[in-house]
């Protein structure tokens, strides 16, 4: 199916909207539901199953810690930071494309992220990864990032992509092919956390996924910011294509991925503080409120 028949153009920003969208994620344009959805990948008319852009066995591994929590972290005005128990799924794919996604790249990159797959040396600074599939994990990572930027769900609110890159890299994603850095330049950082007796922890780290932000950046460029299974992913677009620790990049056969605390990512931190004194004030009214702590 060619594009033409699956997206229409927004009328205020000219992006390309999947048919039977709601809104663009570009410019907010609200649209009346009417024609059907196509899938949001493959752009064929077919039944659609519940979709993840986080993957749903990271949801699933988090809540069965009985501490974990998701958490919606919006630096708005009226939202601020509150559990749930909500997997951010949507109908948005077909069983075909959930199981490209899957049996693709997920269950191997997955299985890196939880130091099953490769060989890991740790130094001061960051972690080498050797003899690991870099493409699998690139798009693996990216397949998220753009299906979080076609979800209309409340959790991915502040993920978007522009055109032409949205539409370039969803052929990327659906054909395995390693996307340029040029494109989209993902960066990937290991999260730590330094609570008060000095020592390193992965109970935060791992215990909380926060809905994802995005940073403006000079030059009409922007970053989109994910937590995910205790790793900090950055994703640049349009990307720079430039020689970083930690950027994931097709053509190397190892990964270098740099150490980065918790309390160094500004917006995360704001959120939780924001949510804490939300919850406060809520308790002295006795209603429920909302704390921030990790249990194993």
């Amino acid at each position: 199916m060619s594009d033409s028949e699956a997206h229409f153009c927004c009328p205020s920003c000219n992006r390309l909207v999947l048919k039977g969208s709601s809104f663009c994620k570009v410019c907010g344009q609200v649209f009346e539901r009417g024609d059907l959805k196509p899938c949001a990948l493959c752009l064929e008319f077919k039944d659609l199953k519940r979709s993840h852009a986080i993957p749903n066995s990271v949801f699933k591994k988090l809540f069965n810690r009985g501490g974990g929590q998701a958490i919606v972290v919006n630096n708005d005005v009226e939202t601020y930071a509150k559990r749930t128990n909500d997997s951010w799924w949507e109908h948005q794919l077909c069983l075909g494309c959930e199981r490209h996604l899957n049996e693709s790249y997920e269950e191997y990159s997955l299985l890196f992220l939880r130091g099953k797959r490769g060989k890991k040396i740790e130094h001061d600074r960051d972690i080498t990864f050797s003899e690991v599939d870099i493409t699998k994990i690139q798009l693996f990572f990216l397949s998220i990032f753009w299906r979080a930027a076609n979800s209309e769900d409340l959790a991915y609110s502040h993920i978007f992509i522009p055109e032409p890159w949205n539409n370039e890299l969803r052929e990327y994603i659906f054909k395995k092919q390693p996307v340029p850095l040029n494109l989209v330049t993902v960066k990937i950082s290991y999260l730590t956390y330094e609570g008060s007796n000095g020592d390193y922890s992965e109970k935060v780290a791992k215990g909380i996924i926060p809905s994802p932000f995005s940073r403006r950046l000079p030059y009409s460029r922007f970053s989109f910011c994910f937590l995910i299974e205790g790793f900090f992913i950055e994703f640049f677009t349009p990307g720079f294509g430039f020689k970083r620790v930690g950027v994931i990049n097709p053509k190397k056969n190892i990964l270098v991925v740099p150490f980065i605390d918790l309390l160094d990512i500004p917006e995360f931190v704001q959120g939780i503080t924001m949510g804490i004194k939300k919850g406060f004030k809520e308790k002295a009214k006795g209603t429920h409120c909302v704390s921030f702590e990790v249990n194993e």
